[in-house]
């Protein structure tokens, strides 16, 4: 009995341990600063002989992140598509890929057996619209007059219908055409912007892709971030003059990251299609800044020393990041109007140390 008991008791406080372990490292791991020790304050006295300056804590709302690479694209469906009204055997393109075209500009020369056919099938459907036009008109007034059956008066402005309908089409199609007087034909841009070739394979088939434009406003950088980030994201940088504003989110998410599209704050930033790009992510962020030289170290935990009168309080901090030759961080007290020690900083860590005056 008293062998079952012993065993209890020590299976009961190996339990008790194991739990008291487990809060304390969660205690310890939630919060770095709060778990830091109070360090007591630091007379000024002892930095007399030294050195002694101090500088305003800044206030900073943004901090930067690690690069991140971008695409110069454009969102899906923003590019008007000219399809090839017909086979073509030749096309010659008279401007290069991704060049400023103007409405009504001459894209292409096209060539082939196809081409004439087409003309003569635009020109069959023109004359047959005007028959049935006026075969519309004419039975119209003898169906006023009852001359015609219902039923055949159906089928008058099915067949007129149909005519009008075909030859709108083709007219739809012509628009992107100019024929001389000797019948050559090239393509002409419907309306201004980029133009961008995407025929790569070659085809020249009816319904295949001519070329597309795309408007220069249109133009946006797609970068992959990582899902982390989205919740504070709050612009990217890409030069001093150019920065990317956040447009939108793709809702899909792709693994660990998610696709962000940004649109250029300005002409300054001088983006081309296709062109790959080093971003700056710029993430939103209650915090402060202070030169790297008033920081310190003291048993794994970041501190900085306010002046508090006649003393130097010793602050722990969360350091986030850097700006320039300032670090970024946080802390657990409102630092409005706080002076922090900038030098002789290394002399004060020395004496935390016990190491004296250095």
């Amino acid at each position: 009995m008293q062998l079952n008991f012993t065993k209890k008791t020590r299976h009961f406080l190996r339990i008790q341990y194991t739990l008291f372990f487990f809060f304390t490292v969660i205690l310890l791991t939630f919060n770095p600063v709060f778990a830091s020790q109070n360090l007591a304050p630091v007379g000024l006295s002892s930095l007399s002989g030294f050195d002694v300056e101090f500088a305003p804590i800044q206030k900073t709302e943004f901090i930067n992140g690690q690069s991140l690479i971008g695409e110069v694209n454009f969102k899906p469906g923003v590019n008007y598509t000219v399809l090839f009204a017909f086979d073509v055997q030749q096309v010659r393109y008279l401007y290069p890929n991704g060049s400023m075209v103007e409405k009504g500009a001459t894209i292409a020369s096209v060539e082939g057996s196809d081409v004439h056919h087409f003309l003569d099938a635009y020109q069959s459907a023109k004359d047959m619209l005007s028959i049935a036009k006026s075969h519309y008109d004419i039975n119209q007034q003898h169906l006023k007059n009852k001359i015609i059956r219902s039923s055949e008066w159906v089928e008058i402005t099915k067949s007129y219908f149909e005519a009008k309908l075909n030859f709108e089409h083709m007219q739809h199609q012509m628009a992107f055409l100019n024929i001389d007087d000797n019948e050559n034909v090239t393509l002409v841009s419907p309306k201004t912007g980029i133009l961008k070739l995407t025929n790569e394979s070659g085809n020249r088939v009816m319904g295949d892709t001519a070329f597309d434009i795309i408007d220069a406003s249109s133009i946006r950088v797609k970068i992959k971030v990582p899902l982390s980030f989205t919740n504070t994201l709050a612009h990217f940088k890409l030069s001093q003059s150019c920065s990317l504003n956040i447009e939108s989110y793709d809702s899909i998410a792709d693994k660990y990251h998610q696709i962000v599209w940004a649109s250029p704050s300005s002409n300054e930033c001088q983006l081309r299609l296709g062109q790959t790009i080093k971003v700056t992510p710029v993430n939103k962020l209650t915090g402060f800044k202070i030169a790297k030289s008033a920081v310190f170290e003291f048993e794994d935990v970041n501190y900085i020393a306010l002046k508090s009168g006649d003393n130097l309080e010793l602050l722990p901090i969360e350091l986030k990041g850097t700006q320039g030759k300032d670090y970024v961080f946080t802390a657990n007290k409102n630092l409005d109007d706080q002076q922090v020690l900038i030098s002789s900083v290394s002399a004060l860590q020395g004496m935390l140390l016990h190491l004296g005056r250095e």
